[in-house]
């Protein structure tokens, strides 16, 4: 016998319908707000300034040509800046509204996926805009990531038909599955962790141990290889650039003996995931106080899924750090693991059952208002860094430069030739249609024959923008390309006043134009 009688357990259904249906529509804006958000940010920076920062700045340098491999990094971010730089040229404008939709895309991609696995849709809103209280989203990504950002959308859309198939397989979801594992790997190296984890929480998931028995799961690999293959047998041949200036930037802080990097190792990574997910899980116990604790402790299909991911990750990095003594772990390299802790969270609540929609509505004041503010807060770094003496990347006037030096010459340059990626990309900006060479990226050289027998310009500075002689670089090159006999151009400094800069202070550029004799 039912106590409560069957006119209470109807009036207890529709309420639970009720419930439903609002917390389905009730935060439709959310996807609405974050296009908004990212056309501002990306109009902003296409209006402040045409100077680039480090990781801008190389899309540039590499995107002089298409090839199957470039350096320490997979290439399918460079492919697709160079198309949109081929369609639409060679400006700032192409470079940030490609990023600034990825990042979209990864937004929206977060808030589909906690759709698709929450009862309570409005958790879906709750762990989406909270990736906005992780400082490498709401900073790094927007400011200087690049490859990384299309690392975050590939690991959203892998576990998302890792779902799909382990609910309902078809021949596409498998498809899709390869697909994107092969697309994951061309983004980051250290995809091959998603892959790994996920992998591990599909064996563990009881239905998901059965899609790995599937005939289809030959066709996934097929894709996934098929989709790596031709940028796999570039890797063969340049070895060296992959893995070897990889493991040496993640060993580069070891100690010396083996026992004491493994501990430093370890320090670091904890250091450094602390350093990702602390403010956001401050700010779930504080809007969500006792409601997040208990959560903690329940568990669902699907927390139990994501959850799985995120500790077998934990646990192939120990492993690497045992196996191959890695000690550094750089924020940007650990952030396509731990952005998945806010859906891992809200997975956690919505298994404790029903929250608060006041608890909600408050925990969604502070995204909000990060919205509201960063766009400003990230301009402001570069429009008020004259009353600071502080000045950054986007200071620096690259194209008063050309301006100031290249039109009085009264012609362009053969080629432009400085040291690092960093000012290679910044030049090419104001010269999209001049070839740039970094010496400190050798895949950008050229030969004395693609140069001719047109003026070359060398251009340098330091970082503080001080006054300098020609680095030994910029003297070498000269000397490979035209010989021993080469006469050594004279040197030329111009101090121009930085963007939004106050008197007196200025950015020194050294150049030197360097005109072949004739053969």
């Amino acid at each position: 016998m039912n106590p409560l009688g069957k006119d209470s357990l109807a009036g207890a259904g529709q309420q639970t319908a009720s419930i439903d249906s609002r917390s389905s529509s009730e935060y439709w804006w959310v996807p609405g707000s974050l296009a908004i958000y990212f056309i501002v940010q990306a109009a902003i920076r296409i209006a402040i300034s045409s100077s680039l920062r480090i990781d801008e700045a190389q899309q540039f340098l590499v995107g002089q040509w298409l090839a199957w491999g470039y350096d320490a990094q997979p290439p399918l971010y460079n492919w697709i800046q160079y198309g949109i730089f081929e369609i639409f040229g060679t400006s700032v404008a192409s470079l940030v509204i490609v990023k600034n939709l990825l990042l979209f895309l990864v937004y929206l991609a977060y808030y589909k996926l906690l759709r698709s696995l929450l009862a309570d849709k409005r958790l879906a809103a709750v762990g989406t805009l909270s990736l906005l209280t992780m400082p490498q989203m709401f900073w790094q990504a927007q400011r200087d990531l690049t490859h990384t950002v299309g690392t975050l959308l590939a690991v959203l859309m892998l576990i998302y038909f890792v779902i799909v198939t382990i609910r309902r397989p078809t021949v596409l979801s498998y498809a899709l599955i390869g697909l994107w594992a092969g697309l994951g790997m061309l983004t980051k190296y250290n995809f091959a962790l998603v892959i790994g984890s996920v992998l591990i929480a599909t064996f563990f998931h009881p239905v998901g141990r059965k899609r790995l028995r599937d005939w289809r799961l030959l066709l996934m690999l097929a894709i996934a290889v098929l989709v790596f293959l031709p940028h796999a047998i570039w890797m063969v041949s340049n070895m060296d650039r992959v893995l070897t200036t990889t493991v040496q930037t993640m060993s580069e802080q070891g100690a010396g003996g083996k026992l004491s990097d493994i501990g430093f190792g370890l320090l670091e990574l904890i250091k450094t995931s602390v350093a990702i997910i602390a403010p956001t899980s401050v700010i779930f116990l504080l809007f969500f106080r006792q409601s997040f604790l208990r959560a903690l402790r329940a568990r669902s299909e699907w927390s139990d899924f994501v959850g799985r991911i995120l500790l077998s990750t934990a646990a192939i990095l120990v492993l690497l750090i045992l196996v191959i003594t890695l000690t550094e772990f750089r924020d940007r390299w650990l952030l396509p693991f731990l952005f998945l802790l806010p859906a891992y969270f809200c997975l956690k609540l919505d298994a404790a059952g029903q929250q608060s929609q006041a608890d909600i509505k408050k925990f969604l004041y502070v995204p909000i208002v990060m919205m509201i503010a960063l766009p400003l807060i990230i301009a402001g770094g570069v429009l008020f860094a004259r009353f600071f003496h502080s000045y950054e990347h986007l200071n620096a006037p690259y194209a008063t430069f050309v301006d100031k030096v290249v039109t009085p010459e009264g012609k362009q340059p053969s080629a432009v030739v400085t040291t690092t990626w960093l000012k290679a990309g910044n030049l090419r900006v104001s010269m999209p249609h001049t070839s740039v060479v970094s010496t400190e990226y050798p895949a950008s050289d050229l030969s004395r024959q693609v140069i001719g027998d047109g003026p070359v310009l060398l251009v340098w500075n330091e970082r503080d923008g001080h006054q300098s002689t020609m680095p030994n670089a910029l003297q070498l090159w000269l000397t490979s390309k035209y010989g021993t006999a080469a006469e050594l151009p004279p040197q030329q400094d111009i101090a121009l006043p930085y963007y939004y800069g106050k008197e007196p202070d200025r950015y020194h550029f050294g150049y030197a134009w360097y005109y072949p004799k004739p053969n």
